[in-house]
């Protein structure tokens, strides 16, 4: 009821269908009149509907010394947490017949123009579709304007206004014909959007005339047709949802024209519909056992330009719309934008008021406040190749749920390369970047581990359209996750991260290397033997200090037990997956019951596992462990039966959809490694390469002998062994790439597997260039003339926040060479006074515009020191290109000494570069010696062959068409 009488103000009238009313025949009885003048100070009588989570009553009384007439008026004050609150007041009234002079009147006083009282009225013979109880409308009277003074407003029931409201009616049930019999108004109201902190209401002289009680036959069948409101079917429980009284975790996804009978094989359940009032999708979503999510309408003026609610309210959405569960506003929305959000959820719950539905929005900071006006707030960090890896990723989205702690969070899962990414290799004509698989896999798990409630893949193609690179692979990625996601769907969807604990794997015994083996009086052979043991040992070391950090399960809690998610988040596996697997898993559940069984869940097998009491905890063993697992700690048989009946319901399609995976990443990485051979450019591809696909080849032909003879766990572990010895092979040839390098992104084609081979093009190129190498672009790079960075364009941009100072700054006491270097500071003024969250850089310096030509190669370089680790930020501190964008750029965090900075780039078109040095958080950073310096690649050199030039690779197919 809240929205009802919103709805019917508009600025402008919306033009409906108006049929003719017959009111009331001459009456015999004698009219009435009531009055109310609320002198009685012992009690009140209004009734105040607010929504607890905007607003509050501060109080709520009868007044004796402000009243308009009489000994007392009633008096309300409202503190409104949000701009735009919906404040409805209601008073009963007897029961009258609704005749053309029917009035209701009412002083009123407040300091809020644009309230405005209307009569609420029952059509006791007709039944809304809606709600299954009488129908009713709501009749608009006069608006309050005169803020601060005694304002007497009115309402006539006459034949135009109820005609108009029989009109939106009939509207929203669409129903045709509608019983107007005996029609008669029981209510007053008071209906307001709030536009300060306080709003503030005095109530007095209320009159309702002349009264002619309809009969009381018509009173009694009007209470027998009331039923209880039907349940919504979404429900929204502060942080869960419940979709037809069961918990659900959404699995969305974009429309791109797929066929729905596919989406829903891919285990999805909301799709982003293209239009909220395409009814006939909408019915083929269900007809498909599929929901929608939404973008709702926005009232415009006639320049098109979007009206506020305070100006505008939308109509309210009929019942064609049930399939629709969510609202959503929009995807990585600015935080600024966030009193723009708040206006639009004012208009959507005021035409919404049937349904109720949740409204989401993925946001880009301000998500505190954000998280007030929306129910699902999302957060969608980008990470795929670039140097933020899938640990901090899973931080990041912790640190969302603490700035809005209690709230539902949810985020979108990159299935793609960025729009940056893959905006530069279009520009040089060059294949897309190829997602693997497993980076989909780490993402949804890191989301499930930071306790996300729903999760969506981001496309911007059709996931039914399988022919390109990796797009089968994707495919079958997103089935297999939402299958597993099905499988323990209850526990996201109600459960609680309580903690991430760490976890071993055993891992291999590294080489023993004794006294007599480190002398020099060794052979060669035996020197070079000892050398190699030496590097693989340490190696291992390297590796077992790494997986100490990067071994992490999160346990969550539910009224169905306790879930245990381990993942291996693998530095580097946002640009090239590691095999990520290993033998007796081993995780300490604190607090664990040791009496609860222990069960290791997968969509083919459910088995028991292994657990005893120790120190600190409950010990439980994994024998065979592969990037995530699914554990469940429970006490509760019957649970562990319906568990099994699930997996038996789903086990051939898990099978089938791994056995896919494993086919179509084999064939891509044949290809890959066949190219690279054929360039001559990668001894492991050469030397071990077919050695490695020849045992994946055996295991994935293995794992679909399986499928076929219905042995659906050997089909999904064989095809899962083929993909672990996949990714060694391509760990081993990208960390062959990257061994010079300090970072991945130093090369824009060695942040994905896929563009490996436009790496050692680029590579050879740059070999071709000896001849033509022109001096340093960016001449002011040393940070020694503050005069001649300033007449040479530097651009600087302070950005402080409120309670801290940020500056760039030529700073002498610590420099790599000369006299000074460029300093990035950010402090909070008080030390006591640390800011909570920060959202924007706060300070970015950027380089003059350099001239590149299209075909050249930049090579940049430079040194950088963080003097005081960076905090308040993920992003610590960034330096960014203007050909890769913030998906290429490199970033640090951690105190530590001077390193170096290597990055080289390919000029896709002539343009201006430049290069931008950002500080996100508070701390100290500092550069120097930038140096830009540009390679103009020679032409190449062709073989002469009977008189016309041939590439020497000719002959040889490419592994894909269309690759520069």
């Amino acid at each position: 009821m809240p929205g009802k009488i919103c709805e019917l103000i508009p600025r402008t009238w919306v033009l409906l269908l108006v049929l003719p009313l017959v009111l009331s025949a001459p009456l015999r009885l004698r009219a009435e009149t009531y009055e109310a003048g609320f002198d009685d100070t012992s009690r009140v009588s209004w009734q105040v509907r607010i929504d607890p989570s905007q607003a509050q009553k501060n109080w709520h009384v009868r007044n004796t010394t402000v009243h308009h007439s009489g000994a007392a008026c009633e008096h309300l004050q409202v503190s409104t947490g949000n701009l735009g609150s919906l404040i409805e007041l209601s008073h009963g009234l007897p029961a009258s017949r609704i005749i053309n002079e029917l009035t209701v009147s009412l002083w009123l006083k407040s300091n809020r123009r644009g309230t405005r009282i209307g009569l609420e009225a029952v059509l006791p013979h007709q039944i809304d579709p809606e709600t299954g109880a009488t129908a009713r409308i709501y009749l608009i009277g006069d608006t309050y304007t005169d803020e601060g003074q005694w304002q007497k407003l009115k309402c006539t029931t006459s034949e135009s206004l109820v005609n108009q409201s029989l009109g939106l009616l009939r509207g929203r049930s669409k129903l045709r014909q509608l019983d107007t019999r005996e029609m008669y108004v029981e209510r007053v109201l008071v209906v307001t959007r709030s536009s300060s902190d306080k709003v503030e209401f005095l109530l007095d002289d209320l009159k309702l005339s002349p009264i002619v009680h309809p009969n009381q036959t018509v009173l009694e069948t009007a209470a027998a047709m009331n039923k209880d409101e039907v349940k919504p079917i979404v429900e929204f429980l502060l942080d869960r949802v419940q979709l037809q009284g069961k918990p659900m975790f959404p699995r969305m996804s974009r429309y791109h024209g797929e066929n729905l009978a596919e989406l829903k094989q891919e285990g999805l359940n909301v799709i982003w519909a293209p239009r909220f009032d395409d009814y006939q999708f909408l019915e083929q979503l269900r007809s498909q056992g599929l929901w929608a999510m939404a973008t709702p309408p926005r009232p415009q003026d006639q320049h098109g330009d979007f009206l506020p609610s305070r100006d505008a309210t939308l109509i309210p959405f009929d019942e064609q719309t049930a399939p629709i569960i969510f609202w959503n506003l929009g995807t990585q929305i600015p935080g600024n934008q966030w009193t723009e959000i708040r206006s639009r959820v004012g208009q959507i719950q005021s035409a919404d008021q049937q349904f109720k539905r949740p409204i989401m929005a993925d946001v880009q900071g301000k998500e505190r406040q954000i998280s007030r006006e929306v129910s699902m707030t999302g957060s969608s960090p980008r990470i795929l190749n670039s140097d933020i890896n899938f640990l901090d990723y899973r931080d990041t989205l912790i640190g969302k749920t603490q700035i809005a702690p209690g709230r539902f969070l949810w985020t979108w899962i990159q299935t793609e390369a960025t729009p940056a990414n893959s905006q530069w290799r279009e520009t040089a004509n060059k294949l897309p970047i190829v997602i693997e698989p497993e980076q989909i896999r780490l993402q949804a798990y890191a989301a499930l581990s930071a306790g996300c409630r729903a999760a969506g893949y981001w496309t911007t193609s059709r996931l039914d359209e399988t022919s390109a690179p990796g797009a089968l692979e994707r495919k079958m990625a997103i089935r297999q996750l939402n299958l597993e996601i099905d499988l323990i769907e209850p526990w996201l969807a109600t459960g609680t991260v309580i903690s991430h604990v760490p976890f071993q794997l055993r891992q291999r015994e590294t080489p023993h290397i004794g006294q007599l083996g480190a002398d020099f009086k060794n052979s060669g052979q035996e020197r070079l033997l000892r050398d190699e043991r030496l590097a693989e040992r340490e190696m291992q070391l390297l590796r077992e200090k790494q997986a100490a950090e990067e071994l992490q399960a999160a346990v969550i809690h539910s009224e169905y037990g306790t879930l245990i998610l381990p993942v291996w988040f693998r530095q580097g596996a946002q640009f090239v997956p590691d095999q990520m697997a290993g033998n007796d898993a081993t995780i300490v559940i604190p607090g664990g019951n040791v009496s609860a069984s222990v069960w290791e869940v997968s969509t083919t097998e459910i088995r028991n596992l292994d657990r005893k009491r120790v120190s600190g905890g409950v010990q439980i063993r994994i024998p065979k462990f592969d990037m995530t697992s699914i554990i469940i700690m429970t006490s509760d048989q019957g649970l562990i039966d319906n568990l099994r009946r699930k997996i038996a319901g789903m086990r051939a399609q898990s099978a089938e959809a791994c056995v896919q995976m494993s086919r179509a990443k084999l064939k891509r990485c044949e290809q890959t490694n066949a190219e690279l051979v054929n360039m001559g450019v990668s001894q492991i591809a050469r030397l071990d390469g077919p050695a490695i696909l020849g045992r994946a080849r055996k295991l994935s032909a293995q794992s679909e002998q399986s499928l076929s003879n219905q042995d659906y766990h050997g089909a999904r572990t064989q095809a899962r062994d083929a993909m672990q010895l996949l990714r060694i092979l391509q760990r081993s040839q990208w960390r062959e790439a990257t061994r010079n390098f300090t970072s991945a992104v130093t090369s824009p084609y060695t942040i994905a597997y896929s563009t490996l081979p436009d790496h050692w093009k680029m590579i050879e190129q740059i070999g071709r260039s000896s001849g033509k190498i022109q001096s340093n672009l960016l001449r002011s790079g040393e940070f020694e003339d503050i005069d001649t960075m300033t007449a040479e364009g530097w651009q600087h941009e302070p950005n402080p926040i409120e309670g801290t100072q940020a500056i760039a700054e030529l700073y002498p006491r610590d420099r790599k060479s000369g006299y000074f270097s460029l300093r990035l500071l950010a402090a909070p003024l008080n030390r006591g006074e640390v800011p909570a969250y920060i959202e924007d850089p706060l300070v970015k310096v950027t380089t003059p515009p350099l001239e590149v030509r299209s075909g050249q190669i930049l090579h940049i370089t430079g040194w950088v020191k963080v003097t005081s680790s960076i905090t308040g930020h993920t992003k610590g501190a960034a330096l960014e290109d203007s050909i890769m964008g913030p998906g290429g750029a490199l970033h640090w965090k951690n105190q530590g000494s001077w390193q170096k900075i290597d990055v080289i780039r390919e000029v896709p078109r002539s343009e201006k570069f430049t290069l931008s040095l950002y500080l996100y958080g508070l701390g100290a950073i500092l550069f120097d010696d930038l140096r830009v310096i540009a390679y103009t690649p020679e032409p190449k050199l062709y073989q002469q062959t009977g008189g016309l030039e041939a590439d020497p690779t000719i002959g040889v197919e490419p592994a894909t068409s269309g690759r520069n």
